[in-house]
């Protein structure tokens, strides 16, 4: 049987007795962590649940909203170092053009998911610097809301 080397608290679970020192870890301990902890890759997470069982699932919580204004046809946009989960993306109702949309490389004319005028992409996403937008004409807007 292995030892928990070096401990952790589980916030929000009420061990009694509290988890101290060397805690044996037996396959029962093991099932309940993985039953009540997910990995996001960064860190342990504690799943709640409503009083019928079911999973609480929530979306994340808005962190901002970006509105990019196209200064010249064919305009290339890329963002900074910043750590996401999700990304609504809007292409503004009034615009003339289309929108591009790519992930990781450039987007251009048939090369990611185009957005007519008023279309909304919604994309799970670890960092902003991984969105890339191509604006067809000048002064067409793209709006986006990013989550943490």
């Amino acid at each position: 049987m292995s030892e928990i080397q070096i401990p952790f608290p589980l916030k929000g679970v009420p061990l009694k007795p509290e988890m101290t020192g060397r805690v044996k870890v037996d396959e029962t301990l093991i099932q309940t962590l993985s039953a009540l902890c997910g990995w996001d890759g960064e860190a342990r997470r504690l799943l709640t649940c409503a009083l019928n069982g079911s999973l609480n699932v929530t979306s994340p919580v808005a962190t901002g909203i970006t509105n990019k204004v196209s200064t010249g046809d064919a305009e290339a946009v890329s963002f900074g170092d910043s750590p996401t989960t999700e990304v609504l993306i809007l292409a503004n109702p009034n615009n003339a053009g289309d929108v591009w949309v790519n992930i990781g490389e450039a987007a251009g004319v048939d090369t990611g998911w185009v957005l007519d005028a008023g279309d909304i992409l919604n994309i799970s996403l670890n960092n902003m610097m991984d969105l890339r937008l191509y604006i067809a004409l000048t002064d067409d807007k793209v709006i986006i809301l990013r989550t943490v």
